[in-house]
């Protein structure tokens, strides 16, 4: 049996449901690198806000992509300095596709 924590009361269309949930489904995501910024969603670039050679701290708006008619400001997760800046404005980008590499 997988490890659990204690039950999780569900209300859907009035109805209340116990149910088991595994600790595994409460890890929080982390990516793989924290220097290399990669976009979550495709979209847009709207604005690039950084430029190789800028200092930058965490989170610090590195740049706006527009996905699904939504601004997303993308921040640096960790302090850093701005080495690779791999898109432009205007550009379209696809899921996972780095975007800032920081050094």
């Amino acid at each position: 049996m997988p490890d659990v924590n204690e039950l999780s009361k569900l209300n859907i269309d009035e109805t209340i449901y116990e149910t088991e949930v595994p600790s595994s489904f409460n890890k929080r995501w982390a990516p793989e690198d924290e220097k290399q910024v990669k976009a979550f969603i495709p979209g847009t670039i709207i604005e690039v806000k950084t430029k190789v050679g800028n200092t930058v701290e965490k989170g610090e708006i590195l740049l706006i992509l527009d996905a699904m008619k939504m601004y997303n400001e993308i921040v640096a997760p960790t302090a850093g300095t701005v080495e690779v800046v791999a898109v432009s404005d205007g550009e379209r980008v696809e899921k996972n596709q780095l975007l800032v590499r920081l050094s």
